[in-house]
């Protein structure tokens, strides 16, 4: 089996934030868009909602088991009997961007069987781009990991879009790493901290 890492990094634009955790995503059964997103064994998380638009559960055939893949079943009509192709979106928003943000995200891409899969993956960190790349796997046997560290954010998109004929690639293990944000006084005590600091090593 095939394994491809794309990472991205961006400063932390947020310093002083401590306490990092990483929750992942569960992708439970679900059916054609109808898909519960849920995090922390079926929890629903502390920290951020989860919506997604255009994303289709799939049991097998993919490089891991229980992905979603972008296919738009509300488009069904004579002339496209099993809906359309589509982009697929999944949406996280901090419930409490004051106390917690999200500064990172990680996920696996698969294709399925021994087809060709073709697509774009985006991320999104408070509207801004902050990851793209193209993908071509070669069916079940290549997986793709996307790492995308972008500081402190208090919304971030994923979109896969499909550029193969069909709906090959598949969207799976989906990490969310959090940030405390310390409260205003804590952060006044740490500049605090810092000057007493620095005005002890001068007169040592």
């Amino acid at each position: 089996m095939n394994f491809r890492l794309v990472a991205v990094a961006i400063a932390a634009s947020l310093p002083g934030a401590v306490m990092a955790d990483t929750i992942l995503l569960d992708i439970p059964d679900g059916d054609g868009t109808d898909v519960v997103w849920a995090s922390g064994g079926g929890a629903k998380s502390p920290f951020f909602d989860i919506s997604s638009q255009n994303l289709n559960f799939y049991e097998s055939g993919y490089g891991t088991l229980g992905v979603v893949y972008a296919w738009d079943n509300a488009a069904v009509d004579e002339d496209h009997p099993y809906g359309t192709n589509a982009t697929g979106i999944l949406d996280l928003i901090t419930i409490d961007p004051s106390s917690r943000m999200i500064s990172a995200v990680e996920f696996n891409i698969s294709g399925y069987l021994t087809n060709e899969s073709n697509s774009i993956v985006r991320v999104y960190a408070d509207d801004e781009l902050v990851f793209e790349d193209d993908f071509s796997l070669a069916g079940a046997d290549e997986i793709a990991l996307i790492s995308s560290d972008f500081g402190a954010a208090s919304s971030v998109r994923i979109e896969l879009d499909n550029t193969s004929p069909w709906a090959w690639t598949g969207l799976d293990n989906i990490l969310v790493t959090s940030m405390t944000v310390p409260a205003p006084g804590a952060l006044a005590l740490l500049g605090v901290a810092g000057i007493v600091g620095k005005r002890r090593r001068r007169t040592a």
